[in-house]
């Protein structure tokens, strides 16, 4: 089982346009809206894939109550911790042009407040208490942490996670990920989060991923743009190019990566084709529209 722990989940909004009219009037010929945030597109990815997914929530408002009807029609389980303030809102703008890049707007994560931040752990060590499998459940913090969510406390969470037989993946940046790569059974980032993070040059995904061991003690995925992917996990190490076919709609494509990745350890694979199931994962969302949502494998192949 995948638990994604969404703390910073978002009404994701992609607009399709011919051009981006700065300072204009710009009207999209398309619009595609999903229950977003990193964790929420890795959850959806995971389930897409046939995984077993429950999502621990935050979400607040009307916008709030809009994200979980959209993650329940996705098909991913979730538990929802109630926020006072409304659940915030995140923009791609995609022109028609061939290109694979597009205009973002992220609002901040939504804040918690104090008690907000206390029922959310509960949550968390219930749903992971919960979990009855044959397999220890992986448990994805994915994004970025928001205002009012304390460090400290957040590594310290993570720790009983781990300590009580859970797997903890990391992807995130900046102090959240220093606060939290320590409890990580697995840290998945790029390669400049991972220099950022250990406060070293980095010339390669290969060596952050063994300078990220070498210093938690932990598995690593680190992915290099055009470079591709490496990884180490348990003393593998395996690496992946880059698919020759780039699609319009990279936003989520790094977090489908981690959704394909995990539902294929959920299934037994090898690290190798771990690492491929994820890069075609993240492949197939950058194919169609909504982060975390993947064309169908045919569509890729075609490519």
């Amino acid at each position: 089982m995948i638990i994604t722990l969404a703390m910073s989940a978002s009404l994701d909004v992609t607009y399709e346009v011919d051009e981006l009219n700065v300072g204009d009037i710009t009207r999209p010929f398309a619009v595609t809206r999903v229950a977003g945030g990193k964790a929420l597109n890795v959850a959806r990815a995971a389930c897409a894939l046939g995984a077993q997914v429950r999502s621990v929530a935050a979400l607040g408002g009307p916008t709030g109550d809009w994200v979980a009807r959209m993650l329940a029609d996705d098909g991913v389980q979730a538990t929802i911790v109630p926020l006072r303030r409304v659940t915030r809102t995140c923009v791609a703008v995609v022109e028609r042009a061939e290109s694979a890049t597009s205009t973002d707007l992220y609002e901040p994560a939504t804040a918690f407040d104090g008690d907000e931040w206390s029922a959310y752990a509960a949550a968390v060590e219930s749903t992971v208490s919960e979990h009855d499998g044959p397999q220890a459940p992986w448990v994805a913090l994915s994004g970025s942490v928001p205002p009012g969510v304390p460090l400290e406390e957040l590594g310290a969470l993570l720790s009983r996670l781990t300590a009580a037989g859970a797997r903890v993946v990391v992807d995130g940046s900046g102090a959240g990920l220093r606060a939290t790569a320590p409890a990580a059974g697995l840290i998945k980032v790029n390669r400049r989060e991972a220099s950022e993070l250990l406060d070293a040059r980095l010339d390669s995904a290969r060596d952050a991923c063994l300078a990220l061991h070498a210093r938690y003690g932990c598995d690593a995925v680190v992915t290099d743009g055009v470079a591709g992917a490496a990884a180490l996990i348990g003393g593998v190490e395996a690496a992946v190019t880059v698919p020759a076919r780039r699609g319009r709609f990279p936003a989520g494509s790094g977090d489908a990566f981690l959704g394909g990745l995990l539902a294929a350890f959920v299934r037994g694979e090898t690290v190798a084709d771990a690492l491929a199931s994820a890069a075609a994962a993240g492949e197939r969302n950058a194919l169609v529209p909504g982060q975390g949502r993947l064309a169908p494998e045919d569509a890729r192949k075609a490519g």
